[in-house]
């Protein structure tokens, strides 16, 4: 939240210490947000790390006794992703919570633009529904690995809906960018 502003997303944790991943449009220019762990949870406390919107993503950190219970998710290698694999996106789309949804990855190799103009490469199509909310969630493969993180979707018209084509952030772009991201250090492209 910044200045009792407030938006919605999905993140998710990647190791036990209560780093947790999401995309940068998702926690704007807020130092702390409140997250929800589990399904009907109280809202804790989170600081917001480090952000870059020149790759659409934030890290940030919870009290890890909160984490203790929970299983981090595994990044997967998606530089070795195939058109034709299944993709199942997780998140918090129009506000229902814990939903998935599935299709197959139906392109490789797009760009789509980042919050601040630059050009984020590698990126993973999906026709798996992804809609707002679900910005910032885990984009995982069939053995449950994070494949990427849901960053966009195209939409037809004047409608802001679905329309079968997402775009996720690869997982070897999060490998390179959270370590940085984790030490504090904010988006220096902008």
């Amino acid at each position: 939240q910044d200045g009792g502003s407030e938006a919605t997303g999905t993140g998710f944790i990647i190791n036990t210490g209560g780093l947790i991943v999401t995309n940068a449009h998702v926690v704007g220019g807020a130092d702390h947000a409140q997250v929800r762990l589990t399904d009907n949870a109280t809202p804790i406390d989170a600081q917001v790390l480090g952000t870059d919107a020149s790759s659409d993503l934030a890290v940030l950190r919870v009290d890890s006794s909160k984490t203790a219970h929970l299983r981090p998710l595994t990044l997967g290698d998606s530089d070795s992703v195939q058109v034709g694999d299944l993709a199942v996106a997780i998140g918090y789309p129009l506000g229902l919570d814990r939903t998935a949804t599935a299709g197959i990855v139906s392109g490789l190799g797009r760009a789509i633009q980042a919050p601040n103009g630059f050009s984020i490469d590698k990126v993973i199509q999906t026709d798996a529904p992804i809609n707002p909310g679900n910005s910032g969630g885990p984009l995982l493969d069939s053995a449950g690995r994070v494949i990427g993180i849901n960053s966009q979707i195209a939409t037809a018209g004047g409608g802001g809906g679905n329309v079968g084509i997402g775009f996720a952030v690869p997982s070897n772009t999060v490998r390179s960018v959270v370590p940085r991201l984790e030490k504090g250090a904010l988006d220096d492209r902008a």
